[in-house]
């Protein structure tokens, strides 16, 4: 029964990846314009019809931007941000048509920031979210010449996490799979280079609790251990979609004193993502359950 079932497991597996490398395969043959539009409406639909997640989404609008929009306003910044995670995903599929030319569809004006920090030789610590399109947030920094090593989590599906894994190497990026020893991420830190963490994701009774939108959430400790016991600068870098097929990449450095711990540090990061986010609400994802880890009530 065992080897039936992960026979079948990985029966479904392949499909997946074959009916993603041929929707792939369709959209690189059609103009971009038009690809663009088709995922628009796809996010729509998804939205209105479909639904996924769309409980959730709702309720993660209603405890964080509730106070300043109406439901109304929060509808339809819930389908925008299912559009622009539809658009996210697609950018995936047709990463190849921005080979060559990655620097001239993102602006990376305030790349000195990170470069600043690059100078004093403690390698860097780039945190990121789920905004705008965060997957060309490695690829901008890596067409810059600055070497960037990702930590990222492994995908249950083996043939798309490969062929994942194939498009963020050929960019350029060094890949860590997250929970590989650190000393990887250190040696890395010691040669100078950047280092990539996605740090708002919930991170169970393992994470530290920050106030996130008023609520407190359980946020990886990862970055500010590191920036503490390496003495690595912060950077916050986030994406932001300008229109189709044009990007901002955002910059901000965070400061950590001498008498900070992780608990200041990793609340001085997620408030700036806080801060970028409400000016762009429609670019986050709102679908996962960021508050799903409830912090343990003291008596």
């Amino acid at each position: 029964m065992y080897k039936k079932k992960r026979a079948t497991k990985k029966l479904m597996h392949f499909l997946e990846f074959i009916s993603i490398k041929l929707l792939s395969a369709v959209f690189m043959l059609m103009p971009l314009r038009l690809v663009y539009r088709i995922v628009k409406m796809l996010g729509i639909f998804t939205y209105h019809v479909i639904r996924i997640r769309h409980d959730v989404t709702m309720e993660n609008l209603r405890n964080s931007l509730g106070e300043e929009f109406c439901e109304k306003e929060l509808e339809k910044i819930a389908c925008k941000a299912y559009v622009n995670i539809g658009i996210t995903f697609l950018e995936m599929l047709i990463v190849h048509k921005f080979a060559g030319h990655i620097l001239e569809i993102v602006d990376m004006s305030d790349s000195y920031i990170l470069k600043r920090n690059i100078e004093k030789g403690q390698g860097v610590i780039v945190v990121s979210c789920h905004f705008g399109s965060w997957e060309l947030i490695g690829a901008a920094i890596s067409a810059s010449g600055i070497p960037m090593t990702v930590v990222v989590k492994k995908l249950s599906n083996p043939y798309i996490d490969n062929m994942i894994y194939q498009l963020r190497t050929g960019f350029g990026n060094n890949i860590i799979n997250y929970g590989a020893s650190v000393k990887h991420i250190v040696r890395a830190l010691r040669n100078n280079e950047v280092i990539g963490l996605i740090s708002d994701q919930d991170a169970g009774r393992e994470g530290i609790f920050v106030d996130f939108f008023g609520r407190k959430a359980s946020t990886p400790r990862g970055a500010a251990l590191l920036a503490l016991k390496y003495k690595a600068p912060i950077v916050v870098a986030m994406t932001l979609r300008t229109g189709s097929g044009k990007y901002k990449s955002i910059f901000k450095e965070i400061t950590v004193n001498e008498n900070d711990n992780v608990e200041t540090v990793t609340q001085r990061f997620t408030t700036v993502m806080e801060d970028i986010i409400r000016q762009y609400p429609e670019q986050y994802f709102w679908m996962h359950r960021r508050w799903k880890t409830e912090e343990a009530k003291k008596y």
